[in-house]
């Protein structure tokens, strides 16, 4: 039987230097476009990612897209999903190289992207003006994968929640009013609208279909770790979940009073 991890990276392998002190840093994980250390490995982290290499393939499943990956200070030798499942690298000819683009989950995505580029469009422009027109001052990014729009994100400088919570309750408004049908989450702070069939979940099904048939009916035990509520759809696929304490996920199962049978 072969272990198979698909671990989500930001918050999950590791922290940023806002959210991880000096003294519990084991190592850099990510550098940013400057080339200086952005994210973090705590000890403990270190420990866990030691453990899986030991007995587990690694799959990286991520929202960063391929350039943010290729700063990601972690060596990855088999699959890799970015773009929250938008894209998927076949594994590497050689270690050390980046994998190349899977051609069949390419023309998927770019099906999918073509039939829902208006509206992300039309939501990256509403966005930015419910911003400035209530003066939230939040920016507004329209993300692109293969040269199509795949996802709108919101974010507040400095992560003001009560300029984002008056976003999110305006721009659901005009969602609903303008019939644009998209999917959306919330993660830290940030608003996210995203092309409907574009993510992380299908991306990992295709994946493990793949590995499936290279294996030749070989068993999988397959491990999802993962820090948010747009992780659990994946790590449901999976046949145990891990997930950090305190993440969004934990935080969530905890302010819920469970029913128990």
């Amino acid at each position: 039987m072969q272990t198979i991890a698909l671990c989500d990276l930001d918050d999950t392998l590791f922290f940023t230097g806002r959210k991880l002190g000096e003294a519990l840093r084991s190592s850099t994980a990510t550098l940013d476009r400057l080339g200086e250390p952005h994210s973090f490995v705590s000890r403990h982290q270190a420990h866990l990612l030691g453990t899986l290499l030991r007995g587990a393939t690694l799959i990286p499943v991520t929202g960063r897209d391929p350039e943010a990956f290729s700063r990601v200070q972690m060596s990855f030798d088999s699959w890799a999903i970015l773009d929250h499942g938008a894209t998927v690298l076949r594994p590497p000819s050689l270690p050390g190289q980046s994998g190349q683009s899977d051609r069949v989950w390419q023309l998927v995505m770019q099906e999918v992207l073509e039939d829902q580029e208006q509206a992300l469009r039309l939501a990256a422009q509403a966005a930015t003006h419910i911003s400035d027109l209530t003066h939230l001052d939040c920016t507004v990014r329209l993300h692109e994968s293969g040269g199509l729009p795949m996802m709108v994100v919101v974010k507040h400088p400095y992560a003001l929640q009560n300029s984002l919570d008056a976003m999110n309750a305006q721009w659901a408004l005009w969602r609903q009013e303008a019939g644009v049908d998209l999917r959306f989450f919330a993660n830290g702070n940030n608003l996210t609208l995203i092309a409907r069939g574009v993510s992380k979940e299908a991306a990992v099904e295709y994946v493990l279909g793949q590995l499936r048939d290279e294996l030749e009916g070989q068993e999988l035990l397959t491990l999802g770790l993962g820090d948010s509520l747009a992780d659990a759809p994946f790590m449901n696929l999976c046949d145990f979940a891990l997930t950090p304490g305190d993440s969004q996920l934990m935080r969530a199962l905890m302010e819920n009073e469970l029913e128990q049978r």
